[in-house]
């Protein structure tokens, strides 16, 4: 057994799916036997070394974990960053206040904003994997500021997971720690992403930028770690092929982490809430802050990421109609291992759940039934338009595209509601 094919198997060990070949979808997670419960949990995991990378919106604002994304703070301290100032609450306001997370500050590294973390173990974490770059910390500034101008999260994530196989090396053998990385490469980037309409007609100049971009990165990517003999002889992650085949792995089978904000949903629950004193002082509360939002208009990066509700309060000022969208969702790309062998179809056998510790939960569609040998296959959201991948569509591992026929994008995509 090849150390991969050893690797596919302890993943797989004690779940109810198993990971086959095919004739014409490659890879994918098939049915032991027959779900039980309702609705049946086929299994649930943590993102890759616990990294997402969190998209350019979303870094912007601040609020999520540097490390795994999480939502920090309490929706007052959030609601605070998207109106840059400090929130008034009256003690009644108490689930406002409510902590989601600790606030715990870190060194800077690809930037002279300090890094905020939901936790100490994540700011341990991060230190344990990104850490060494601090060596070479001007080379790895080199690289983010490559990054944040070509405007394509795939290269912060791979940096990040090569520096999560090396952080694990020193725990296991190379080869293992590399496995869950390797088993996804088979293609180099620019064949994993369908052409955008704008460049149907120049498909050779297209590829032929992202080819120019992946070894400008490449090369950055390497100085920043230090040289290619700081990786394992056998890894080919920053040889130009290896590099390239990371970029496609990571485009096909990354998952796109979508959540609502905590502030919004703090918003919906007071909405829904039967006229009362406790509604009415909520509102008070919320007005002040909404308003500033809709006169700064500061938000407009939400509204092709989610499906915006329309909501309308009477308060004591006047009628407030606002849109969900003044209130943008967290986005990030995370590689789930298991998750990573899931195929799309338009008549999913599985759902998604997500939790604000980018757990993932994998769900059997209750009605869907899945006995012995049924492929499990989940819905791909083609409403969401990724920002960090602008001018292309990714497709899967297997050669098909992992979605919709359709013109967005053909990432999976969880979203807490």
């Amino acid at each position: 057994m090849s150390d991969l094919q050893a690797y596919m198997a302890q993943l797989m060990k004690g779940c109810s799916l198993e990971i086959q070949e095919t004739p014409d979808r490659g890879r994918g997670l098939f049915a032991l036997r027959k779900p039980t419960g309702k609705p049946a949990m086929l299994f649930s995991e943590a993102p890759l070394g616990r990294v997402v990378q969190m998209s350019k919106s979303s870094r912007r604002r601040g609020g999520a974990c540097f490390l795994c994304g999480h939502a920090l703070g309490s929706p007052a301290w959030q609601l605070s960053l998207l109106t840059k100032g400090d929130i008034s609450l009256g003690h009644e306001q108490q689930p406002l206040s409510e902590p989601l997370s600790d606030i715990v500050e870190g060194k800077p590294l690809f930037w002279k904003r300090k890094p905020l973390f939901c936790s100490s173990q994540c700011n341990v974490e991060y230190e344990r994997i990104l850490g060494p770059l601090r060596a070479r910390r001007k080379s790895a500034q080199k690289f983010a500021q490559y990054v944040r101008k070509v405007d394509c999260a795939f290269h912060m994530l791979a940096l990040k997971l090569i520096c999560w196989c090396l952080a694990e090396a020193k725990r296991t053998t190379p080869a293992e720690a590399a496995a869950p990385l390797q088993v996804l490469c088979c293609r180099p980037y620019w064949d994993a992403v369908d052409m955008p309409s704008e460049h149907l007609g120049d498909n050779v100049t297209f590829k032929e930028k992202l080819r120019n971009e992946a070894e400008k990165a490449r090369q950055l990517a390497l100085k920043a770690l230090g040289g290619r003999a700081a990786l394992p002889h056998d890894w080919n992650f920053l040889n130009e092929t290896g590099y390239a085949n990371l970029l496609g792995a990571l485009c096909s089978n990354c998952t796109v982490v979508l959540y609502m904000s905590p502030v919004l949903q703090h918003i919906l629950q007071v909405t829904s809430m039967t006229d009362c004193a406790a509604k009415a002082a909520a509102l008070a509360a919320l007005e002040p802050p909404i308003r500033s939002l809709i006169a700064s208009q500061t938000s407009k990066i939400g509204t092709q990421q989610v499906r915006d509700q329309e909501i309308s309060w009477e308060t004591p000022s006047g009628r407030l109609s606002f849109s969900s969208s003044i209130i943008p969702p967290f986005k990030g790309y995370a590689i789930y291992p298991r998750m990573a062998f899931m195929n799309h179809s338009c008549r999913p056998t599985c759902a998604i759940e997500f939790d604000y510790t980018a757990q993932i939960f994998v769900l059997q569609q209750p009605y869907n039934d899945m006995d012995k040998g049924t492929m499990a296959a989940v819905h791909a959201d083609s409403s969401v338009v990724p920002q960090s991948v602008p001018a292309c569509h990714p497709q899967s591992h297997d050669g098909h595209t992992k979605g919709l026929a359709s013109d967005s994008a053909k990432l999976s995509v969880v979203s807490l509601l």
